[in-house]
This record gives C-alpha cells, sequence and structure tokens, in this order.
C-alpha cells in the first residue's frame, strides 16, 4: 500500500471538514424555520367588516356585515320574522325565522353540537343534502327562532352565520306582531334571558 503524500491528507481533511459543515448548515437551517412553541408570529391581517345592527318587531335583534343585501319578505303572513341576507359576490344565502314551534324539533338528519342562542341553550345542525346548511336554532315562548346559512360559499357565510349567531339578543319589544296560531309573541322574556 502507498504512503498519502502530506498534500492529499489536506485534501482529504478539507472534504471531510467542508462535508461536515454543509451537513451542520442544511440541519441548522432545516431547525431554524420550524416555529418553536412561544415564538412571537405576525398575525395575517384580515379586512375588516362593517357590522350594522337588524332590530326586528318580533323580539330579537342581531348584527351583520352592512355590505349584505335584506329582504324582510314581508308578504309573509304565515312567520313572525323572515329575514333574507344575501350578497352578489357569494352565492349562498341566511335566514333569519321566527315562527310557531313545531311539535317536534325540525332539524334532523346532521351533526348536531349543543350551543346558544341569545343566551338560551340551543342547537347548531349542520346538514349536507340536499345542500349543505348550517342551522342554529332555539325554541322558547313556543316560537321556533333560527338561523339558517345555505353554505354555497362554505367559508365566507360561516362566518356570517358566526357573526349573527354571536350577537343574537332577545329584546322586549312591544310592537312584536300578534301571534299567529295562536302562539305567544316573542317579547315575555325574563331579564335574565337578555343578553345586551
Amino acid at each position: 500500500m502507498q504512503k498519502l503524500s502530506s498534500w492529499h491528507k489536506y485534501i482529504i481533511i478539507a472534504v471531510v471538514v467542508l462535508a461536515v459543515v454543509g451537513i451542520g448548515l442544511y440541519f441548522f437551517q432545516k431547525k431554524s424555520s420550524v416555529i418553536t412553541p412561544g415564538e412571537a408570529i405576525a398575525p395575517t391581517l384580515t379586512p375588516k367588516v362593517e357590522l350594522t345592527t337588524w332590530n326586528d318587531p318580533a323580539g330579537f335583534s342581531f348584527q351583520y356585515p352592512k355590505n349584505l343585501s335584506v329582504n324582510k319578505h314581508e308578504e309573509d303572513n304565515e312567520n313572525y320574522a323572515h329575514v333574507e341576507l344575501t350578497n352578489n359576490e357569494h352565492p349562498g344565502k341566511i335566514i333569519v325565522w321566527v315562527k310557531d314551534a313545531p311539535a317536534k324539533w325540525p332539524f334532523e338528519g346532521g351533526t348536531t353540537l349543543d350551543t346558544t342562542l341569545g343566551g338560551l341553550a340551543a342547537k347548531k345542525i349542520l346538514t349536507t343534502a340536499p345542500v349543505k346548511m348550517l342551522t342554529t336554532g332555539v325554541i322558547t315562548d313556543n316560537l321556533l327562532f333560527s338561523v339558517e346559512a345555505t353554505l354555497t360559499d362554505s367559508e365566507y357565510w360561516n362566518g356570517v352565520h358566526d357573526t349573527i349567531t354571536s350577537s343574537f339578543a332577545f329584546t322586549d319589544d312591544t310592537s312584536a306582531p300578534a301571534a299567529v296560531g295562536g302562539a305567544a309573541p316573542a317579547s315575555d322574556f325574563d331579564e335574565e334571558e337578555v343578553v345586551e
């Protein structure tokens, strides 16, 4: 076997050192790109949406994005409230209903979660057939109050639904319409049930 000259030794040592440094830099850069717990992350800024408040004579109020179109459906003589919110840029819609309470819970066949609406225990139901819908509802004083979103543009209408349901409040409005079918108007609430 032939002995390596001293300059060959230096070349081998230099190659080994460069390989170690290269591997070290690779792993250092990979590690530095991982976010460690407690490390500050700059939040992504989302445009602030201007809200407005809907006050309904059927005894409730809620906030919604000001850029939505509102149809009160005054031609609806069967329900206490039928407020439809739409946006031409986002397919889908939300309808806020107040109806006489049905004999049994009207929303079945979906994923159901417990939630609140206007400070009262309520149900949130996600259904996928025949169309994807998200409904939050509560029965009180023999009336069904519900916020029903058609989720064609799911991301947009989920956000609007959350805005409406989180701001939904029962009001003591003496101008509530006379009951259809003998149900009491939605204006007889204890102070504990009212969310300001």
